[in-house]
């Protein structure tokens, strides 16, 4: 078996977390690192990657970066560290440790990934994913005070953005194959009202006319001509008058690597430890053992 092969996208600016990824994807054992920092390309440059024997990829910036990333990356593993997010994500260096870990086959890939679902849009001239949610507004520029449609990968109460619109709806994790699609409107003409954080620091009344089950392989037509079409709440291109489009929430995504996951995998298999243990420590043994300053 050659090298271990790893592959990082990043936006430039984040050196310092770049630097902690190549550090511990090295003692992990990778043999050789590829580091993309420039803007555009990322398609063209995750393709290479992949054709040059990347067995796991790092994908570390915004959402655009994201999304470009996992439209290219196919079978190979991903690991997205979406910069400015409000989740709780796992720091460079442990992410760089995990990935090192799956890159070089000391854990099973089938053990610490799971398929993500993506939300597809197409229309005569384009075709377009979303990693979250993708957003329908009535008005050429994107407002969400005017939205009429969403569609969500998934939906959690204690989200933010978008999808914590139908999270405190209609939940639908992310271990679930299925989305979930929200009619929305005005406050004052719709029978629902949701208090929704939207955005970091932004909670707002958002009108709800009901909501449904987003089937997995079933195409749905966008209302949207003359309007403007958001991907992960980023607004992306606004349809003519009379252009059509649809949206498909497709099972095929890319395969997301799961940090704690592998983390868990290989303390359970004593992968990190200078030394194998021939077994387990009796609690008795824990609780009695001597300190010494």
């Amino acid at each position: 078996m050659g090298e271990a092969v790893a592959g990082i996208v990043a936006n430039p600016a984040s050196e310092r977390d770049i630097q902690s990824l190549r550090s511990a994807l090295r003692v992990a054992g990778v043999g050789r690192v590829m580091v993309w920092t420039e803007s555009g390309k990322i398609i063209g440059t995750v393709r290479r990657m992949v054709d040059a024997g990347a067995s796991v990829l790092i994908c570390l910036g915004g959402d655009g970066m994201m999304r470009a990333a996992a439209a290219a990356c196919g079978d190979v593993p991903l690991l997205m560290l979406p910069s400015g997010s409000t989740e709780t994500l796992p720091e460079p260096t442990v992410a760089g440790l995990a990935a090192g870990l799956l890159a070089t086959h000391q854990v099973d890939a089938d053990l610490v990934t799971n398929r993500a679902t993506v939300l597809e849009v197409v229309t005569k001239a384009r075709r377009e994913i979303a990693l979250n949610d993708v957003s329908v507004c009535s008005e050429s520029r994107w407002d969400p005070a005017s939205l009429t449609e969403l569609y969500c990968t998934f939906a959690v109460p204690d989200g933010i953005g978008l999808s914590s619109i139908p999270g405190r709806l209609c939940p639908s994790p992310k271990s679930t194959v299925d989305g979930v699609a929200v009619s929305l409107g005005p406050v004052e003409e719709t029978p629902y009202v949701v208090q929704a954080p939207i955005a970091p620091g932004e909670v707002r009344a958002v009108g709800v006319r009901g909501w449904s089950v987003l089937h997995a392989g079933v195409r749905v037509d966008l209302a949207a001509a003359g309007g403007s079409i958001a991907l992960d709440g980023e607004p992306h291109f606004v349809l003519k008058s009379g252009e059509s489009a649809f949206v498909e929430l497709k099972p095929d995504g890319p395969w997301c690597v799961d940090v704690r996951a592998v983390m868990a995998e290989a303390t359970r298999t004593g992968l990190l430890l200078g030394r194998k243990p021939q077994g387990a420590f009796p609690a008795s043994h824990l609780v009695d053992a001597p300190f010494t300053a």
